[in-house]
């Protein structure tokens, strides 16, 4: 219900420019000159003690000097000055700031100081500021260039947020001459304050903004960053190119996992589940904004390739391949159509080659036939320079032969320079992406089709979730506090497996034994046959040391082993303290894989999990794929699906197939452990041996650490996992068991029936209008919720033996974070058992873990039973003064 907290920085009435004068040389006349020039609308009020006037405007000494409502301050002096200016426009009421200066974090101990006293002042005098150390903003809509960029940025329906304010100018001078225009350039700076995260939420929302381009050097807020990328990445296009590829997330490595997941892995992981694309160059990200910028979608990945030249069709086509497009087969009309219209000898396929003769009278009928077959979902149209060529006129013919409102994308590519210049710029000025390489214009089309397949992908819902025994988190945290206590990191071997016991993981019966003869009677325990491993704090990888024997069905080889794996690991590692060997029971797995799951802790966007193919050649393998927790069953069947091994858990030759949800259920178990236990720094189950008769862990390393004292439970996870905490059991008047908790994406089916199922009444007090269900969109917008800015809770009876939603209540955090939107509804066949009153006593308590202060919403005027549950609960009421028909409720938490 609240206006975005940016709105005044984004779209500002007024602006005081701080450093302001008529020096030609100082970014502060720059940034004014800009502003005038420019023709911003609102008042300009110059401030700088050394003038009286700039550019004939009255120059004040101070903010509070002003006397004026002022949205947004831009400030241009030196660093040392900016707190202090800052406190003053707290004074003053100005609650935006865009910091141009540098000299902060970037400047050494000094800089660091002064970005320190300017975080403070800000959060003291609650100002929300840009940068510092950035070159500014830039929006076109709003006729503001609050920057020292010297080129003009035309208006359009792109947004870039950048790190790089030199990237900011290069696409700024880019883009004219590319007829492309934005809605805004952010220029972040240092991200001392505003972030990604605040910008991402709202662009999400701005109306002159169709897709988001985002240059990324490093991200301070991984939950904000992870959060609002999915949201906007939900509504529209979002583009992301990140520096630094080839870092190392990490200084050591104390397991395989950790050795295997870099950072650049995990941030694909964080695209990936955020929905967004990534551009690995900068020259991608440029023609990410040219495709963007003519605002079309694509259905799909097919792609259609017309070319007057056979070798230029050839490397579109190897590009296509590369990133997994899919040439389109024509429907045999269209291939009719084609014929009629080539020669014989054209290629009779995709790539269409219409041979280096083609003139324009060629090209207009030939891109109509193939634009408008159903088989295609892009059309790229591709010129070589040849004799007969006339660049031009086949560039009108290509602009002729389309619709002027175009539902499908169409790119171009004439290649060349001063021969085709006139006809790129044709192209161009009628809204056709011009691309001066065939890789490019192919790199392009697969941005808007790997938007169309997240898209998709996020539509996909589950089915209800199995029954399941509960992890044991009571025996878990004991283990881990025992190790703790203890002054260690590395969990035992037995440590490890009843850890993962603990959570339902299936492990192999393992006892150690610091002698011989107790390695004896263990073997004797587990029963025949056996492994034996050797047993050291300091050993982590057994096989290196030739600490394995397997497949051992003899007691007198049993303490043979024994000897023999002592005396070896003592002789490779002398420094190793030696605590004797692990007894455990041989896996009964039928036609075993072997595979390897693991967590490790990435710097900025915490525990990540990996699968892959796993043994004792893991590093050597390099088959894996990484996911950001949590993970359901549809996200971990994701995960194994982009790994080689995937393939080996089906059937082949005389091996029967994997039990592959055994497998998608460890990885869950395993989300779940990391989601609950903010201790674990590493794990390492390899192998997992998978079979047809289900999987078993028969190796296992964990590493621990305390938390820091200051984290909240789940503060160490990048996206919220589900609460467990607002699970509640209750009964009914009637005796009927009656759970209320958190909404989970496994719900979408009994979302939907609820919906079904109410009544009309029921339908339009709820939704405001006519509804018979949910569409696909807003069943996922209402199953697969963020829990850090959103909660729903759904209230579920057990009726005849089975969970039946009868009720569900939900809020949205707004964006001043403090407040925030609810709304509720109770089936029909269920009134008056004070479901309604338990779903929002539980609403309270999920706000106040939010720390919210206020929760607010609008009830129709005639839905008299939720006007007098909103009164019994303590709402206020006042009429919407901008709809007769609406009551508006709010409640202090």
């Amino acid at each position: 219900m609240d206006d975005n907290p940016l709105t005044g920085m984004m779209d500002p009435q007024s602006i005081a420019v701080f450093g302001a004068s008529e020096t030609s040389q100082s970014v502060g006349a720059r940034v004014f000159e800009n502003l005038v020039e420019d023709g911003f609308a609102g008042a300009i009020y110059p401030v700088n003690p050394k003038h009286k006037k700039v550019r004939g405007l009255t120059c004040y000494t101070s903010a509070t000097a002003v006397g004026k409502d002022i949205d947004l301050a831009v400030i241009c002096t030196p660093a040392r000055t900016v707190a202090g200016i800052i406190r003053d426009c707290g004074e003053a009421g100005i609650k935006n700031a865009i910091v141009l200066s540098a000299g902060f974090g970037e400047g050494g101990n000094k800089g660091r100081n002064y970005e320190a006293d300017l975080i403070a002042a800000a959060k003291k005098a609650g100002v929300r500021f840009m940068g510092p150390n950035c070159v500014g903003m830039v929006r076109p809509w709003q006729k503001m260039n609050a920057t020292f960029l010297r080129a003009g940025t035309p208006k359009g329906r792109l947004a870039l947020v950048s790190q790089s304010g030199a990237l900011c100018s290069a696409i700024s001078d880019w883009a004219g001459p590319h007829h492309l225009g934005f809605s805004a350039l952010v220029s972040l700076g240092n991200s001392s304050d505003i972030d990604f995260g605040d910008m991402l939420h709202f662009l999400a929302s701005d109306p002159h903004t169709d897709a988001i381009l985002l240059y990324v050097e490093g991200v301070r807020n991984a939950p904000s960053f992870i959060s609002m990328l999915r949201y906007a990445a939900r509504l529209k296009p979002v583009i992301v190119l990140k520096s630094g590829r080839h870092a190392s997330s990490s200084a050591a490595a104390h397991t395989h996992t950790g050795a295997l997941i870099g950072s650049d892995e995990v941030f694909d992981a964080v695209l990936e589940r955020a929905g967004a694309v990534r551009a690995m160059t900068f020259g991608q990200l440029f023609a990410a904004a040219e495709i963007l910028s003519s605002n079309k979608k694509a259905a799909g990945n097919r792609l259609s390739i017309i070319t007057n030249g056979g070798g230029a069709g050839v490397l579109a086509a190897d590009r296509a391949a590369d990133l997994n497009l899919q040439l389109a087969e024509m429907s045999e009309s269209t291939k009719e159509s084609l014929g009629k219209l080539l020669p014989d000898y054209w290629s009779h396929a995709n790539p269409v080659d219409i041979l280096g003769d083609a003139g324009a009278d060629r090209y207009g009928p030939v891109v109509k036939a193939v634009y408008d077959d159903p088989n295609t979902d892009g059309v790229l149209v591709m010129l070589t320079p040849q004799a007969m060529t006339d660049s031009t006129a086949a560039a009108h013919a290509v602009v002729d032969a389309l619709p002027r409102r175009r539902k499908k994308p169409v790119l171009a590519c004439w290649m060349g320079e001063a021969s085709v210049a006139e006809g790129r710029k044709v192209l161009s000025e009628n809204g056709i992406a011009d691309f001066i390489s065939p890789e490019r214009a192919v790199e392009a089309f697969s941005y808007l089709a790997k938007h169309h397949r997240n898209r998709k992908l996020a539509l996909q819902t589950l089915g209800p979730l199995s029954p399941e025994n509960p992890p044991d988190l009571d025996g878990a945290r004991m283990i881990i506090n025992a190790v703790l206590a203890d002054d260690r990191e590395m969990l035992s071997d037995i440590e490890s497996k009843a850890l993962l016991k603990a959570f339902r993981i299936p492990v192999n019966m393992t006892i150690e034994a610091t002698s011989a003869e107790q390695a004896l009677v263990a073997a004797q325990t587990v029963g025949y046959p056996v492994a034996v491993k050797i047993s050291s704090p300091d050993i982590i990888h057994k096989s290196d040391v030739g600490g394995v024997r397997v497949g051992i069905n003899d007691p007198a080889e049993v303490k043979r082993a024994f000897r023999n794996l002592c005396e070896k690991a003592t002789r490779k590692r002398p420094d190793a303290k030696i605590r004797g060997v692990t007894v455990e029971a041989m896996a009964n797995i039928d036609a075993p894989r072997e595979l390897v799951v693991g967590v490790s802790r990435d710097e900025v966007f915490g525990p990540t999990i990996l699968f892959g193919a796993g043994g004792t050649a893991v590093e050597m393998l390099k088959d894996s794929a990484v996911a950001i927790p949590p993970v359901n069953g549809l996200l971990a069947e994701r995960l194994v699906s982009r790994t080689r091994v995937s393939a080996m858990l089906d059937a082949f030759r005389d091996k029967p197939a994997a039990d592959r949800d055994a497998v998608i259920y460890v990885l869950r178990r395993v989300s779940s452990l990391v989601s609950e236990l903010p201790e674990i720094i590493e794990l390492d189950i390899n192998p997992l041996i998978a079979g047809s008769n289900g999987v078993m862990a028969v190796d296992a390393r964990i590493r621990v650490k305390r938390p820091p004292a200051r984290d909240g439970h789940y503060d160490h996870m990048a996206i919220h996992p589900y609460p467990r905490n607002l699970v509640q059991s209750e009964h009914l008047s009637d005796g009927t068991p009656l759970t209320i908790r958190p909404i989970r994406p496994e719900d979408a089916k009994s979302e939907q029936d609820f919906v079904r199922s109410l009544s009309d009444e029921a339908k339009q007090f709820r939704f405001m209008g006519t509804l018979n269900e949910l569409s696909p969109e807003m069943l996922v917008q209402f199953t697969q919720i963020d829990y850090r800015r959103e909660m729903a809770l759904v209230a579920m009876a057990e009726i005849d033996g089975k969970e039946v939603q009868c009720g569900v209540a939900r809020y949205v955090i707004n964006p001043d974070n403090t407040s925030c939107e609810f709304a509720i509804v109770v089936g029909d066949q269920v009134q008056h058992q004070g479901i309604g009153t338990r779903l929002m006593k539980a609403l309270f308590r999920a706000a106040r873990m939010h720390e919210l202060t206020v929760i607010e919403g609008t009830v129709l005027k005639n839905n008299a039973p939720m006007l007098k549950l909103m009164a019994e609960l303590g709402f206020t009421q006042r009429y919407d003064p901008d709809d007769a028909e609406l009551v508006i409720v709010e409640r202090w938490l």
